[in-house]
């Protein structure tokens, strides 16, 4: 393994290159971006180039992934991770917009006369 640390101006890298930073084979990353979905949404979408570009952050969930020995625990563990952080994320909106018309109800209180 390379460590990440000899290019830290790199933000996109070829599946080549992840290989051999993380020790994951380029199919098994390339069959992990199709079922994951956070994988698939590190690749850098343009139509310009041939060789699929992943950001750099695809390297801490490839190492994350390659954790798991057992695919059936990797596919749920993921997609229930994707949908509580998704869950995790909307309870903050809702909160903090109850915060917002809570502060809101009480400057009127004190504005009032």
């Amino acid at each position: 393994m390379i460590s990440i640390s000899d290019d830290k101006e790199k933000y996109f890298y070829k599946i080549g290159e992840l290989e051999k930073i993380t020790g994951v084979p380029s199919s098994k990353i390339r069959y992990w971006t199709k079922i994951h979905e956070s994988l698939k949404n590190q690749l850098r979408s343009t139509t310009g180039y041939t060789h699929k570009l992943y950001h750099h952050n695809a390297i801490d969930i490839i190492l994350d992934l390659n954790k798991f020995k057992n695919e059936s625990k990797i596919k749920s563990n993921y997609n229930d991770i994707d949908l509580r952080l998704a869950g995790k994320i909307n309870r903050q909106r809702e909160i903090l917009e109850k915060l917002k018309d809570i502060r809101k109800k009480i400057k009127n209180l004190i504005d009032t006369p």
